[in-house]
């Protein structure tokens, strides 16, 4: 969802956007559709890194599922290929040697096998010779959104342009997440409920309704969070913050005095971002998809507001930190009840296609899965 160039909008820096790299054809859609670019890349592993554009600022999260607690934790031996991406991610950074760099993955990183993967990382980072090299974890709610995001962060400015004067953005308050919510409809907060075909999601909010309601807790008048796709074990309530939006969370978490999920506008401002200068030019699966895959809007903005001077990309007073002044989120509370900004007939076309596509898929995925139990029960 570009959030690096969602970030570099909103500092209002003028640059100029030279490509994007998404595997996703969805996740293509909707850049082409957002932010215009130059190239467009469709697989990091086939792009001729030498032969790509240069750039001052370079920004990636590889894939973060090899280095998940919630998956398999096989690093770069992931058996789908995934942990490799980095090394096609360092060898970029040596053809190219941009000014800054920016690589995002999950907090799980710093602790798996003992920090083996994280450290050989910056192994390989420190090998180029050419930046300094800092990264923290750094959480969203931490930043100005209430929204409860892990991620690892790693900073790396070339020596040739750093003043030495780049530290990570302190913590700042967590403002409420009444502000990131639409109106409320008092009836639907009484008697919502996920409807009888979500079996899952309608158990886990049945028992946080009734578990917070014997704590002494009103969740009917009070913001509290139930991560409600999650098997019945894990399944948490939060109040007043999202858990993690992920890609398996892409439906929306349940809000108990919204009586409902999580509208995409609402996630959209939980990941920092401005749902009225966004255009949707996918199905609203792909997009609870990506806004559970990307990075946070607030997070990259206030690193970027200290990064960018320290690379001598921009001068101190040419940017401010919206997030600490409060600024963005008056931008963000304005949103509320506006929506997305309007398709055109190109994108109406984009988003039928997509929904047709995702049916498909879940058909086929359901059919495959019935063959499947029915050669295991004969």
């Amino acid at each position: 969802m570009e959030a690096p160039i969602q970030a570099m909008q909103n500092l209002k820096v003028g640059f100029a956007h030279k490509f994007s790299c998404d595997v996703n054809p969805h996740a293509r859609a909707t850049i082409e559709a957002n932010f215009p670019h130059g190239v467009m890349y469709d697989d990091l592993t086939k792009r001729d890194n030498k032969a790509a554009p240069k750039v001052d600022l370079y920004v990636a999260g590889f894939p973060c599922q090899p280095f998940s607690s919630a998956g398999l934790q096989q690093g770069f031996d992931d058996s789908r290929g995934r942990g490799e991406i980095f090394f096609y991610v360092k060898d970029f950074l040596a053809k190219n040697k941009p000014r800054v760099f920016i690589l995002e993955n999950v907090s799980g990183l710093v602790k798996l096998q003992g920090g083996k993967y994280m450290k050989a990382i910056l192994k390989e980072l420190a090998s180029l010779r050419c930046y300094n090299i800092q990264w923290q974890v750094l959480d969203t709610k931490a930043h100005g959104v209430p929204h409860s995001r892990r991620r690892w962060y790693c900073v790396g400015i070339h020596k040739d342009f750093d003043n030495g004067k780049f530290t990570f953005p302190q913590p700042i308050p967590c403002p409420s997440i009444e502000d990131f919510l639409e109106r409320r409809d008092p009836k639907l907060a009484q008697a919502g409920l996920p409807p009888r075909t979500q079996t899952t999601a309608k158990g886990n909010v049945r028992r946080a309704l009734s578990t917070l309601k014997h704590k002494g807790s009103d969740p009917v008048k009070n913001a509290w969070i139930v991560d409600c796709d999650s098997s019945p074990a894990r399944s948490k309530s939060v109040n007043g913050v999202s858990p993690c939006i992920t890609v398996s969370r892409g439906a929306g978490h349940w809000v108990t005095n919204r009586g409902r999920r999580m509208s995409k506008e609402e996630m959209m401002r939980l990941q920092g971002m401005n749902p009225k200068n966004f255009k949707v030019a996918v199905s609203e699966c792909q997009l609870g998809k990506q806004l559970g895959n990307t990075m946070s809007v607030n997070v990259l903005e206030r690193l970027l507001v200290r990064v960018l001077p320290a690379a001598k990309l921009c001068r101190r007073g040419d940017v401010k930190d919206r997030w600490e002044t409060g600024s963005a989120l008056k931008i963000l509370k304005r949103t509320r009840g506006k929506g997305f900004m309007a398709a055109g007939a190109k994108d109406k076309a984009r988003i039928a296609k997509n929904a047709r596509e995702d049916k498909k898929r879940r058909s086929t995925a359901s059919a495959e899965g019935g063959a499947a139990r029915k050669r295991a029960r004969t």
